[in-house]
Protein backbone atom coordinates (compact mmCIF):
# COMPACT_ATOMS: atom_id res chain seq x y z
CA UNK A 1 0.00 0.00 0.00
CA UNK A 2 1.45 3.44 -1.08
CA UNK A 3 0.82 6.92 1.05
CA UNK A 4 -0.71 8.43 -2.00
CA UNK A 5 -3.53 5.15 -2.07
CA UNK A 6 -4.00 6.00 1.76
CA UNK A 7 -4.20 9.83 0.69
CA UNK A 8 -6.60 8.75 -2.18
CA UNK A 9 -9.08 6.76 -0.26
CA UNK A 10 -8.98 9.52 3.07
CA UNK A 11 -9.26 12.55 0.71
CA UNK A 12 -12.56 10.68 -0.94
CA UNK A 13 -14.50 9.05 1.80
CA UNK A 14 -13.14 11.18 4.95
CA UNK A 15 -12.85 7.80 6.60
CA UNK A 16 -10.24 5.09 6.52
CA UNK A 17 -10.38 1.87 8.29
CA UNK A 18 -7.07 -0.17 8.08
CA UNK A 19 -5.94 -3.37 10.12
CA UNK A 20 -2.15 -3.30 11.42
CA UNK A 21 -1.05 -5.73 13.48
CA UNK A 22 -4.10 -7.70 14.20
CA UNK A 23 -6.14 -4.18 15.26
CA UNK A 24 -8.67 -2.21 13.38
CA UNK A 25 -8.11 1.06 13.11
CA UNK A 26 -10.19 4.31 12.49
CA UNK A 27 -8.72 7.08 10.82
CA UNK A 28 -11.98 10.13 10.57
CA UNK A 29 -11.71 13.57 9.54
CA UNK A 30 -13.73 15.97 11.82
CA UNK A 31 -14.45 19.82 11.15
CA UNK A 32 -10.75 21.12 12.13
CA UNK A 33 -8.56 18.07 12.73
CA UNK A 34 -7.98 14.48 11.80
CA UNK A 35 -8.35 11.97 14.53
CA UNK A 36 -7.60 8.20 14.75
CA UNK A 37 -8.43 5.49 17.49
CA UNK A 38 -7.85 1.72 17.65
CA UNK A 39 -10.62 -0.49 18.08
CA UNK A 40 -9.49 -1.90 20.90
CA UNK A 41 -8.99 1.54 22.86
CA UNK A 42 -11.81 3.73 21.94
CA UNK A 43 -11.78 6.07 24.27
CA UNK A 44 -8.33 6.78 23.51
CA UNK A 45 -8.39 9.48 20.83
CA UNK A 46 -5.54 10.92 18.86
CA UNK A 47 -6.14 14.46 17.50
CA UNK A 48 -3.51 15.92 14.62
CA UNK A 49 -4.05 19.01 11.99
CA UNK A 50 -3.47 17.01 9.15
CA UNK A 51 -3.50 13.05 7.33
CA UNK A 52 0.32 13.81 6.85
CA UNK A 53 0.73 14.84 10.10
CA UNK A 54 -0.84 11.96 11.89
CA UNK A 55 1.04 9.69 9.36
CA UNK A 56 4.67 11.08 10.71
CA UNK A 57 3.58 11.57 13.97
CA UNK A 58 1.50 8.59 14.97
CA UNK A 59 3.49 5.83 16.22
CA UNK A 60 2.71 1.97 16.71
CA UNK A 61 5.48 0.03 18.41
CA UNK A 62 7.28 3.44 18.40
CA UNK A 63 6.78 3.16 14.33
CA UNK A 64 4.97 6.29 12.72
CA UNK A 65 2.43 4.85 10.33
CA UNK A 66 4.30 6.66 7.54
CA UNK A 67 7.21 3.98 8.18
CA UNK A 68 4.77 0.87 8.35
CA UNK A 69 2.81 1.26 5.13
CA UNK A 70 4.02 -2.28 3.80
CA UNK A 71 2.39 -3.65 6.58
CA UNK A 72 -1.25 -1.27 6.36
CA UNK A 73 -4.21 -3.58 5.01
CA UNK A 74 -7.09 -1.59 4.28
CA UNK A 75 -10.22 -2.71 4.74
CA UNK A 76 -12.72 -2.99 1.86
CA UNK A 77 -15.11 -0.04 1.29
CA UNK A 78 -18.34 -1.38 1.46
CA UNK A 79 -16.99 -3.18 5.25
CA UNK A 80 -15.97 0.08 6.38
CA UNK A 81 -18.98 1.90 6.42
CA UNK A 82 -20.87 -1.32 8.02
CA UNK A 83 -18.15 -0.80 10.50
CA UNK A 84 -18.43 3.00 11.08
CA UNK A 85 -21.98 2.83 11.26
CA UNK A 86 -21.92 -0.08 13.53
Amino acid sequence: MTYETLLNIFNNKKVLIFKLYNIDYIIKQKKDYVEIKASYYEKRLHQFKSFDELMQNYTIYNEPLINQMDRIIVIDEQLQWLLFLG
